[in-house]
């Protein structure tokens, strides 16, 4: 497969999760802008469109060359339309993997970003357990991992959800207030806990 080849996208009942494409960067832009978005996130990184068609470009399609790795964008099944993304990735790739102690490239990270009309519905556990089976069937994955803001309750109760534990609490510069990480470890004989 090459980077630029669209993967096939993922069904759940009632949720497409897509490669992200060049055309989708205004979409991205005017997500990370909402206002009640970025109260649970964080500041925008970047204001203009040019940055999310480079971000695109550059991350985001490189990762299409892996089954499973990088952003999908989630769209509801029945009328079409944008809800937000979820990804996994090497938990290394995360910008603050040194601050998180996340540097074994066998650990995978889950993230996910949404619109507010849409949260308490279910759709980030729903759209965030179809990339988690599919990090927890590769045998080479040892653990998977997340981070939220402390006073994320709602990222917070997703995470927990999905059967991550807290770990720790990291303070970021910059960051009002601190992260919080979690973690799903693989056990000893293979399983995952819970029998995920």
């Amino acid at each position: 497969m090459t980077a630029d080849s669209m993967r096939e996208p993922l069904l759940t009942e009632r949720l497409l999760l897509r490669d992200c494409t060049e055309d989708d960067a205004a979409t991205l832009l005017a997500l990370d802008h909402d206002p009640e978005v970025m109260r649970a996130v964080g500041s925008p990184p970047a204001d203009d469109v040019g940055w999310y068609v480079e971000r695109i470009r550059t991350v985001y399609i490189p990762h299409r060359r892996h089954p499973w790795h990088g952003i999908r964008l989630v769209v509801d099944r029945a009328t079409g339309r944008f809800l937000g993304w979820v990804f996994v990735r090497p938990a290394p790739a995360s910008r603050d993997a040194e601050a998180f102690g996340w540097h074994d490239p066998r650990e995978e990270e889950i993230g996910y970003r949404y619109l507010p009309d849409v949260w308490g519905r279910g759709i980030a556990t729903e759209a965030a357990r179809a990339l988690l089976r599919l990090a927890l069937a590769d045998p080479a994955t040892s653990a998977v991992v997340a981070a939220a803001r402390s006073d994320n309750v709602r990222s917070r109760r997703v995470l927990a959800k999905l059967g991550l534990v807290t770990t720790g609490s990291v303070t970021l510069p910059g960051v009002d207030g601190p992260i919080v990480t979690f973690t799903l470890d693989r056990q000893d004989d293979g399983t995952w806990p819970g029998g995920v």
